[in-house]
């Protein structure tokens, strides 16, 4: 294969990245891992989350290492004035800028859309909106626990302790609005070899939870209550009395997911040695699995009323019988026979197991890379496959300040005012 064939589909496209934390920097390493050229710009203390989210060394963290790959580096106080002919630079250097900052600081350090447009208006401008523009949280800064709980997907998937549920982790809307932002910017540089257009893309977390809550967060006149009133004042109630969260999300699923508690075709199980998951999303596979597990679903009986009395009664006593039949064989058991039967299935991995499980390693989700300083670690690989421009991990996440000089000087900057720059702590580590 010559290096044309070989090369990224976004090779020759330049990314600014002027954010920090998790959901734009994602959307980088999905562009990155595309061939696309990123350089992240970051205060001069470095991206916040270098210092927190399990920090390995001083100022080299798990989280940032993990979002950061196959990326170029420099240190540059965009807040600062005398910052703004590297400012104007990075624009005419740009296919794609990408910021996520309070929106009130945009204007106020001339990094909005309209600023770097009046430079380069072929420019692609991604800006992350945390919980969107409006209403009365818009403009505020954002954070997946925060919009867990507005968009109501926390009470869809939380774990409860002492009462209290229990923030998902990972922050599943952080990486999906870094899917979504990716996706975005792909669209938006279509439309400008179409038209040689540039223009301003948006993304939030907020909107990315209710995507991604799907039809657990929709509503449907055929089939949900016309109304909350009941809901409402079951809930006020269980509060009024110290209801914990548990209580609480039993009173929504028995409003709302009529019947979905009696899941038995699309879940976890306990065995004798583990636990393994089980996927049946069609009315095939459903039979399927009746048919391996020998259990009698009373939703197959024509005429069965999820609103009736005893229905809740019996499929209460459905989950507990197949809970009780899986707990009775061992993991691997299980598995044959789920597979011979034509039934999705694997077992559950606690992570160390993932990282090592050959399903995972054979197929490149899991890919092994060498940092300089603390040595080897696993992660997650390309998540696209591409035939005539294959997705590939060009390296590390960098060390902070690394290509600050080297950059600037391809900017075309001379060596006296990088110098410059450094002294007047515009750029460069502090």
């Amino acid at each position: 294969m010559d290096r044309k064939t070989a090369e990224g589909a976004l090779e020759g496209v330049r990314v600014v990245e002027i954010a920090q934390a998790l959901a734009v920097p994602f959307a980088g390493v999905l562009l990155a891992d595309m061939g696309a050229d990123v350089v992240k710009v970051e205060p001069p203390s470095g991206d916040g989350i270098r210092h927190t989210m399990e920090p390995i060394l001083p100022g080299e963290s798990k989280g940032y290492t993990l979002v950061n790959r196959g990326k170029r580096t420099i240190c540059l106080d965009v807040t600062s004035p005398a910052a703004r002919p590297v400012v104007e630079a990075l624009a005419r250097w740009a296919d794609v800028v990408m910021v996520s900052l309070k929106p009130s600081d945009l204007p106020r350090y001339r990094l909005g859309y309209d600023d770097f447009a009046a430079v380069n208006p072929r420019l692609i401008y991604l800006e992350h909106v945390p919980l969107g523009r409006n209403g009365p949280l818009g403009g505020d800064p954002g954070y997946d626990v925060v919009v867990q709980g507005v968009s109501g997907t926390a009470v869809l998937a939380a774990r409860e302790r002492d009462g209290v549920p229990v923030n998902i982790r990972p922050a599943f809307n952080d990486m999906g609005t870094g899917a979504f932002s990716a996706l975005g910017v792909v669209a938006a540089l279509r439309h400008r070899d179409l038209t040689g257009e540039g223009q301003r893309v948006e993304t939030s977390l907020l909107g990315t939870a209710m995507a991604l809550g799907h039809q657990l967060l929709s509503w449907f006149a055929a089939t949900d209550p016309p109304s909350d009133e009941a809901f409402r004042e079951q809930i006020a109630d269980a509060r009024a009395h110290g209801a914990g969260y548990a209580e609480q999300r039993a009173i929504w699923e028995q409003n709302y997911l009529r019947g979905g508690y009696a899941n038995i075709y699309f879940r976890h199980y306990r065995t004798s040695d583990g636990f393994v998951s089980v996927g049946c999303l069609s009315p095939q596979l459903n039979a399927r699995f009746r048919a391996v597990t020998g259990v009698h679903d009373p939703r197959t009986e024509p005429g069965f009323d999820l609103g009736a009395p005893e229905a809740r009664e019996r499929l209460t006593l459905l989950v507990r019988q197949v809970e009780e039949l899986f707990a009775s064989k061992a993991s691997d058991e299980w598995i044959g026979l789920l597979r011979a039967g034509g039934v999705p299935c694997g077992r559950l991995n606690f992570p160390p197991d993932a990282m090592r499980d050959p399903q995972l390693t054979e197929n490149g989700f899991v890919v092994e890379l060498e940092h300089p300083l603390f040595g080897a670690y696993r992660t997650f690989g390309p998540a696209l496959r591409m035939d005539a421009t294959p997705t590939s991990i060009r390296s590390s996440a960098p060390l902070l300040d690394q290509h600050t000089d080297s950059f600037l000087a391809e900017l075309g900057f001379p060596a006296d005012e990088i110098h410059r720059l450094r002294a007047t702590g515009v750029v460069g580590a502090r």
